[in-house]
């Protein structure tokens, strides 16, 4: 099951990339900034995605046993959002063999 899962990330990461360099092609991303910052839908959308940042950053903070390394994690999503977070969660998926370690902490972090 785990195996399907590596399979969805990855199509969904890759579906998010090609949909990032085709906007990217088309126009610059502060111009995009600035068309959504002059829409109320647009403002809501970005607070949205920014508390949604943040809970996924206190998800990989609780679940990345390695301080360093979910530092480095919490970085790339704030700089490429999530993109980040499917990238983690495939990174996650390939290292676990249960459904319950890839979302909960690991006992060896527990024991801290």
């Amino acid at each position: 099951m785990l195996r399907a899962l590596v399979i969805v990330l990855g199509l969904l990461l890759g579906l998010l990339v090609t949909a990032l360099l085709t906007a990217n092609y088309h126009s610059q991303i502060l111009a995009g900034l600035r068309y959504l910052l002059a829409d109320p839908w647009g403002r809501v959308t970005l607070l949205n995605f920014g508390i949604g940042l943040l809970f996924v950053a206190v998800w990989m903070a609780l679940v990345e046993p390695n301080p360093w390394r979910a530092a480095a994690w919490i970085v790339a999503l704030f700089l490429l959002g999530n993109v980040a977070t499917l990238a983690f969660l495939l990174c996650r998926t390939c290292q676990v063999q249960h459904w319950s370690e890839l979302f909960l902490p690991s006992h060896a972090a527990d024991r801290r």
